[in-house]
């Protein structure tokens, strides 16, 4: 992606609404001069005056915003999915919905005019064609393919108390990303989604879009979809996440016991976070929703010197409840077949394949929203030294929206050793608690929290941690 674009649309201003059909917020007066009329790319655009650009010259320029005429404003009703952050494949979802309310309000372009001629509309309407025929004035031109540009600010304050951990400012998965959606006459979607981490360093970019390691690289594919059924290729939210992730929603602390992320890493080589060199194919029948997936040879985990053959996972979910009583459920698995064991990957506790298994559910029902999932892992946890084990893990999230902006939450994570040869004390026994206030579109994209976690589990030596406690923010610049 050309990262000079994707800054000059990150720097654009947004905005509410113009006639009720314009995406784009009122920051100035609106000027008093009069709209018009004028054709581009073979279609009918109405302008409307937004704001004035003064010059030091005096001959200031009025800048218009123009749409598709008669166009209807996007359906504000009954939406496929909640408005409210998402997680998974959830996430996919919505941001499709976007994009196709985005492309039902038609293109926005902005274009500026000498405000003499603002003051004709037939002469405006002239000067407007020809500036839009001007490939060079293509950079004012916004949203006119069906793509949607986003990042999201995530700075947090964490530290512990009473176990020696000072508190400091740090990044909280703050990401930036390219999100586009087509839909072509055959009804064959085409999706694709780049998403990286932003980078705080000063000593490197600020949006690391570039670095293709699993560091960085959140989010990359390609999926081709058709009525129900889509194919995908890349790096995705894996077929077992659509089972961890009914539990991953605290701000700060959390997703310990699901074994969706392992290694200190986002389960990209296992194939249970958001797994790397995948295909995947996702159907749904009636109402239940199934994902196979398969990885090809790749790395296994970092710092063992492993390679997986292959990997393979599969999740089934029944949304038949969803109606009548809110209630989703579901199960996943994932197999990762090791190359070869090397006498690196036996000193870490490596004695047979990864696998993973989950079970869980779901309830949605007006304010409350409340999950609970049930791991059960081959040779895939480890400690904080790295050993691995096998391990029975529970996650258990709830939350109640108080009013509109204020959200609170709470949970269990757990995870403990199971028989093998894993001698050490170590577990997760950790109760979180979570207040959240949402401003802005209230959707809880924006937000700031402050989270507790108490833990009651040991380190691998014995030793105990304190509670520990995170003030953090979340915000959503949405282009």
């Amino acid at each position: 992606m050309n990262i000079l674009l994707f800054l000059l649309f990150c720097t654009a201003a947004q905005a509410e609404s113009l006639e009720a059909i314009l995406p784009f917020q009122k920051q100035e007066p609106v000027p008093d001069f009069p709209s018009f009329t004028t054709k581009y790319d073979g279609h009918t655009l109405e302008c409307f005056p937004k704001r004035v650009i003064e010059k030091k010259t005096r001959k200031n320029l009025i800048e218009y915003l123009c749409v598709k005429k008669h166009i209807q404003a996007a359906d504000q009703g009954k939406r496929e999915v909640d408005s409210q952050e998402q997680r998974g494949r959830d996430e996919t979802k919505r941001l499709r919905q976007d994009v196709e309310d985005k492309a039902k309000t038609g293109g926005v372009i902005k274009v500026e005019i000498p405000q003499e001629d603002a003051k004709h509309p037939w002469i405006a309407s002239y000067v407007a064609r020809r500036k839009l025929e001007n490939w060079y004035l293509g950079q004012y031109i916004r949203w006119l393919f069906p793509a949607k540009f986003y990042i999201s600010l995530r700075p947090q304050l964490a530290g512990g108390t009473g176990n020696g951990v000072k508190s400091e400012l740090r990044d909280a998965g703050s990401r930036a990303g390219f999100f586009y959606y087509y839909r072509f006459d055959s009804g064959i979607d085409l999706t694709f989604q780049y998403e990286g981490t932003i980078d705080w360093d000063k000593k490197g970019k600020f949006i690391n879009l570039s670095d293709q390691s699993n560091t960085t690289r959140r989010l990359s594919y390609l999926s081709l979809a058709y009525e129900e059924y889509s194919l995908l290729v890349g790096k995705y939210w894996s077929a077992y996440y659509d089972i961890a992730g009914f539990t991953d929603y605290f701000m700060a602390f959390g997703a310990q016991g699901s074994g969706a992320f392992n290694n200190a890493g986002d389960g990209s080589a296992s194939g249970t976070g958001r797994a790397d060199s995948m295909l995947q194919f996702h159907a749904k029948v009636g109402d239940f929703e199934s994902t196979w997936q398969y990885q090809w040879r790749h790395s296994g985990q970092h710092g063992t010197d492993s390679t997986y053959r292959y990997a393979v996972a599969a999740s089934t979910l029944y949304k038949g409840w969803m109606q009548l009583s809110g209630i989703t459920v579901g199960a996943a698995f994932s197999y990762a077949k090791f190359d070869t064991f090397t006498p690196l990957m036996r000193s870490y506790g490596l004695e047979g394949d990864d696998q993973s298994y989950i079970i869980g559910f779901k309830y949605k029902k007006e304010k409350l929203y409340a999950s609970g999932v049930f791991s059960y892992t081959k040779n895939h946890m480890n400690d904080e030294r790295g050993i691995y084990f096998d391990a029975f893990g529970s996650e258990l999230y709830l939350h109640y929206d108080y009013s509109e902006t204020i959200r609170l939450a709470g949970g269990i994570n757990w995870l403990s050793p199971h028989e093998g040869g894993y001698e050490s004390e170590y577990s997760v026994k950790n109760l979180i608690l979570s207040a959240q206030y949402t401003f802005g579109k209230k959707t809880f994209d924006d937000l700031v929290y402050i989270e507790v976690t108490v833990p009651a589990g040991k380190l691998s030596d014995g030793r105990t941690m304190g509670t520990s406690i995170a003030i953090g923010l979340r915000y959503l610049i949405d282009l």
